[in-house]
């Protein structure tokens, strides 16, 4: 059995691949080392198809207005994407909550008066910071913090509800050597820079699908049998059953994991959201179903850390109770295969 909505409640797309920082764990940071790899975008009137589309569905299946959400990037900053104010004005006009993670560095006037303008659709505005100082920021991100908080205290000046909607999670390579002291003294620091939440967040790098390996994270190899198999994901109970991935060529992919299109359910500009959602359900079936089967064997789910959750009653008994919980939000049944 798994919980299975007939449409996403959440999508992540790529308005354009392309970053303006280098964070150490980010697949944009060894991608640009390939010399095949080109920065794309998608084109405004793609753009529209896909948010279209989306917004179609979401009055076909009475989904209730606010309560889906669009993520106008998977490893980009938004905040890059020249299109970001037409985004925010087609969510808009569709009632769609749109969620924005940051370096920061690119509060610019013009962001800043876009993002203030619709405010009342952000559901959320991460800031992104990966260390503690101006050198391990440099170093971990690649980005000047010094321009970064500069911008951040301007927000916090001109725009005070933008500065009010920000979560600033602070994270560090070394994750494991803070303590609850430091993460305090750090809280305080960096409140000085919004007046919004400060967090620290601790174990989370993972491997990206083994992607990590010989770079920031240990790769571990997955002997898959009978008595070991992919049982889950521990990725945010559910995710994968209620948010489509989309590439920025227009392909669906597993999941957020999945950087440069290892798997490929179909194109959204072809086959529409609805067509590529419903190729994703065997795949979801698969990835929540306790039984082996040889099926499992070729799952991209193998070479992930995250997959190694061991599911158990309690466990998706949360994935069935969050997946309901959206569906009564939204007027959508969830079916259970």
């Amino acid at each position: 059995m798994y919980p299975h909505l007939p449409i996403p409640t959440e999508i992540a797309f790529e308005p354009v691949n392309l970053c303006n920082a280098k964070c150490f764990c980010c697949p944009y940071s060894w991608l640009g080392e390939d010399k095949n790899y080109t920065s794309k975008k998608m084109s405004h009137e793609q753009i529209e198809l896909l948010m279209n589309d989306f917004a179609g569905l979401l009055k076909k299946y009475n989904v209730a207005p606010w309560t889906a959400h669009i993520q106008p990037w998977r490893y980009s900053d938004p905040l890059v994407c020249k299109d970001l104010e037409m985004i925010c004005e087609i969510a808009d006009k569709n009632k769609i909550q749109v969620i924005i993670t940051t370096n920061g560095i690119s509060f610019t006037e013009k962001n800043c008066k876009i993002i203030d303008k619709y405010k009342h659709l952000i559901k959320k505005l991460n800031i992104s910071i990966i260390g503690f100082n101006d050198k391990e920021i440099r170093e971990q991100m690649g980005v000047n913090w010094e321009v970064t908080k500069q911008r951040l205290l301007k927000v916090k000046k001109d725009y005070p509800e933008v500065s009010k909607l920000m979560r600033i999670g602070l994270k560090h390579r070394d994750y494991q050597t803070i303590d609850s002291a430091m993460k305090s003294k750090l809280r305080n620091d960096f409140q000085r820079y919004t007046l919004g939440i400060i967090k620290v967040k601790t174990n989370w790098l993972n491997n990206r699908l083994g992607d990590g390996d010989g770079k920031w994270t240990e790769h571990k190899e997955f002997a898959i049998n009978e008595k070991n198999f992919v049982q889950g994901c521990a990725m945010d109970f559910g995710k994968i059953f209620r948010r489509l991935e989309v590439l920025v060529d227009g392909s669906a992919v597993l999941c957020c994991d999945d950087v440069d299109g290892k798997t490929n359910y179909g194109n959204v500009f072809e086959i529409g959201i609805e067509g590529v959602w419903a190729n994703l359900r065997n795949a979801h079936k698969l990835i929540f179903d306790k039984q082996y089967s040889k099926a499992k064997e070729n799952l991209i789910c193998n070479s992930c850390a995250r997959a190694r959750f061991k599911w158990n009653d309690s466990h998706k008994q949360g994935v069935v109770i969050q997946q309901t919980n959206v569906a009564n939000q939204s007027n959508l049944s969830v079916t259970y295969s």
